[in-house]
């Protein structure tokens, strides 16, 4: 039950973060959000992290085929986005962004696969209950009657 409630608020945190990718990406050049991100080097280490975190709560919240595909779907819609606003704006789409949104998408897709592998681990070691303790009432017997001696 506590994994579920975790992936469903994890899904919730993705949409809210796809989002604002989304709203992030489609403002005009002018609002205030593209003036204080504007700068190349912070606009390209926003890039990589929004598209990190995206990837890596992909990858956490979803298991199996439906995590890589959404992976997928967001390195299509970062891509998108990319070209086309480079075409509505009539530049070039830079190599650095689009860099930026490739390394992201591989860094999210290594820390999210890292994520799952510990959280299985964990409900695993959960599963199979907890272990036997080494103190059990005939090794005290026998540790009483070593001592008595």
């Amino acid at each position: 039950m506590r994994s579920n409630l975790s992936d469903t608020r994890l899904r919730y945190l993705w949409c809210v973060l796809t989002g604002g990718i989304l709203l992030m990406s489609t403002l005009p050049g002018g609002s205030l959000i593209h003036q204080v991100v504007g700068t190349s080097d912070l606009n390209r280490w926003v890039h990589f992290l929004a598209y990190v975190m995206a990837v890596t709560i992909t990858f956490a919240a979803w298991k199996g085929r439906i995590g890589v595909l959404l992976t997928l779907v967001i390195a299509a819609f970062g891509l998108g986005l990319e070209l086309s606003q480079a075409s509505i704006l009539g530049q070039i789409a830079t190599r650095e962004i689009i860099l930026a949104d490739l390394f992201g998408l591989v860094g999210g897709t290594l820390l999210g696969l890292n994520i799952r592998l510990l959280r299985s681990s964990i409900q695993k070691r959960s599963d199979t209950g907890p272990s036997m303790s080494f103190t059990t009432s005939s090794s005290r017997e026998t540790t009483s009657s070593l001592n008595a001696e």
